[in-house]
């Protein structure tokens, strides 16, 4: 009995020593595969290549982009807008490692769901909310061609029947009158010259040969009203009618730099003296400055208007006929009338123009800031679906948690400065739009107002 029981004490002895050896190893052999496992993750986290992010890049910005414009430019990702998928995007992260950083996550992310801005991105970058109106404005010319290097020639009938009285006045007094108004109004640069026609001798037979061969300069320069007014006072009316010489001799007082002129015959009466007026003109435009004739009849009778038209046909001008003072200045007053008009629909036309450009400036950056906010709020969502599936994956993970106040963040970013900048463009637009449109109207009615009182001058 004692020898049974000695076995049994053995026995005990050698199973205690056999598991006191057993559990050091067991301990180890733990400690080994939890190393192993530490040791795979790592090299999973080293052997992760991450995704190296692409941009788009805008012409016609000559400006540093911000960070957050530089993010709007970001190419979008494999499952972006129509191409969104959750089941593909959650088997893209199961291939990612864990232990990434939040800016790895977030760049991961934005190459599978990142939102497309190109387009919308361009337009807020290159907006242009300048609104202007090149409309061509009225010449405000009466008669007067766009003259290079101009001279202004003036003839003046002197013949005795000038002397007739018409709204009591006498003809002469009138023409005076509207050749002053006229030279008034030539631009400053140009010259002018006035030389009259037919002031010596008589209407008699007898002094015929003296009052045909008679024409005389009796101004030429630069318009200086005091001066001009004095050589319109020595005009007096006397014999016979030279048109045709006074369109031959008209070539000495042109200046030789002259490279256009303007030729205004006033008469009220044809050629009495046997000149071709008609052949003088012609020759007179045929030379080598550019030259129009134009003729200007006072009180003349059928007969003289037929013949006196042909002299302006002949010179590339125009026949203007008058049968008083009042019929003068009617027709001068026509002319403003019709820089007036001109003027009107100037503005009224510019005023159209200058609002739809305001309207459509508007529409653009409104309707662009509302597709950029869309576009952010789809790709807000899908993050927030994707951190989602990382918080499953990845439980305990400290930086998933932290992930979801990062994606706000980054989208708030972008979503703000959309719109932000779509409401400044807005507004922008609407402001030079009214400048535009409020300089319109203020320079149109300036013009309109300025025609209208030279036309009641008249």
């Amino acid at each position: 009995m004692k020898k049974l029981l000695y076995v049994l004490f053995c026995l005990l002895v050698m199973l205690a020593g056999c598991s006191s050896k057993e559990e050091p190893k067991v301990q180890e052999q733990t400690q080994k595969e939890d190393e192993v496992q530490e040791k795979t993750v790592e090299t999973e986290a080293d052997a992760f290549e991450p995704t190296e992010p692409e941009y788009y890049e805008i012409e016609g910005v000559d400006r540093e982009l911000s960070d957050v414009e530089k993010d709007l430019l970001r190419k979008p990702g494999i499952f972006s807008g129509e191409n969104y998928d959750e089941e593909k995007v959650n088997e893209a992260i199961n291939q990612w490692p864990d232990g990434l950083t939040l800016e790895q996550y977030l760049n991961e992310m934005l190459h599978l769901v990142g939102e497309d801005y190109y387009d919308g991105m361009k337009t807020l970058l290159t907006f242009d909310t300048s609104v202007e109106v090149d409309h061509t404005r009225p010449d405000e010319q009466v008669n007067q061609p766009a003259l290079k290097t101009a001279h202004y020639a003036i003839l003046i009938d002197a013949s005795g029947s000038m002397r007739a009285m018409a709204g009591g006045k006498t003809r002469m007094d009138s023409a005076k009158d509207a050749v002053l108004d006229f030279a008034k109004q030539i631009p400053e640069d140009a010259t002018l010259s006035m030389r009259v026609y037919g002031h010596k001798g008589s209407g008699n037979q007898a002094d015929k040969q003296l009052s045909c061969t008679s024409t005389e300069n009796f101004y030429s320069g630069k318009f200086e009203e005091t001066a001009f007014r004095k050589a319109l006072g020595k005009v007096r009316p006397a014999g016979w009618t030279p048109i045709g010489l006074v369109l031959e001799t008209v070539k000495e007082d042109i200046p030789e730099d002259a490279e256009e002129v303007v030729v205004y015959v006033v008469s009220d009466g044809i050629e009495t003296c046997g000149g071709d007026p008609v052949k003088a003109a012609g020759d007179l435009v045929a030379g080598n400055i550019e030259t129009v004739v134009n003729i200007i009849g006072y009180d003349v009778d059928n007969e003289g208007q037929i013949l006196l038209k042909k002299v302006a046909d002949a010179g590339n001008g125009e026949f203007i006929y008058v049968n008083s003072e009042k019929e003068l200045r009617k027709y001068m007053r026509a002319q403003y009338e019709a820089i007036q008009k001109q003027w009107w629909e100037w503005k009224e036309t510019s005023k159209k123009d200058a609002w739809d450009q305001k309207e459509n400036l508007k529409e653009l950056s409104w309707d662009t800031k509302k597709a950029l906010q869309k576009q952010s709020l789809q790709e807000k969502e899908r993050l927030k679906e994707a951190r989602a599936y990382l918080k499953t994956k990845y439980k305990d993970s400290d930086t998933i948690i932290k992930l979801s106040n990062y994606l706000i963040e980054d989208q708030h970013k972008k979503y703000n400065y959309i719109t932000k900048k779509g409401n400044e463009l807005y507004n922008e637009s609407i402001k030079n739009g009214h400048e535009t449109y409020n300089q319109v109207i203020k320079e149109g009615h300036e013009k309109h107002n300025e025609a209208a009182r030279k036309k009641h001058q008249q």
